[in-house]
């Protein structure tokens, strides 16, 4: 319930949350993506058994459920782990981007720690985690957490300038949306 309660902040006042990140613990962060991520990770098999198509690859919960989606084709393997396979690409998804968008955002002038991303990451990705499953909507949960993890959290967590942030925000959106344009 408690990480119920902090996704709703995160939504809320996210630059408040982001703010608040310092007094959390790097397990807290992953307890909550994951705890989180349960959501999308069992409801997008119902969306799609519904006849829906998974389009929500521009978060990295999207990330982790397009590689989950693969696996699961590769070697035929049942709805039933979905959800398995997605929180644990959840996982892998999280340390990939903490390690990339850390080397960005320091080379942009940024001053948190790797710590400091892993949770800005973790955290910034609750609106794609909490709606990344429901059809026509999932883009826009995705943009809402690229806007929380690409731009309002190099401000508040990095100390970037806006200017810098934005720039970063728009060539890693580009690029994900090229590369969703491509699969």
């Amino acid at each position: 319930m408690a990480n119920l309660i902090e996704a709703i902040a995160v939504l809320k006042s996210p630059v408040e949350t982001l703010e608040k990140l310092g007094e959390k613990r790097q397990l807290h962060a992953l307890s909550f993506l994951l705890t989180i991520g349960a959501i999308t990770a069992l409801l997008t098999p119902l969306q799609i058994s519904m006849g829906f198509e998974d389009v929500n690859g521009l978060h990295a919960g999207g990330q982790a459920e397009y590689l989950a989606r693969d696996i699961s084709v590769i070697y035929n393997l049942g709805n039933e782990y979905h959800p398995l396979l997605v929180e644990a690409f959840y996982v892998f998804v999280l340390l990939l981007s903490t390690c990339y968008l850390h080397v960005i955002f320091r080379f942009a002038g940024g001053n948190g720690t790797i710590s400091d991303t892993f949770k800005m990451i973790a955290y910034g990705d609750t609106p794609a985690l909490l709606f990344g499953w429901v059809s026509y909507f999932a883009t826009i949960a995705a943009l809402w957490a690229a806007v929380i993890q690409l731009l309002i959290g190099p401000v508040v967590v990095h100390k970037l300038s806006w200017a810098n942030a934005i720039v970063i925000f728009s060539v890693l959106v580009g690029i994900g949306i090229i590369e969703i344009a491509m699969s």
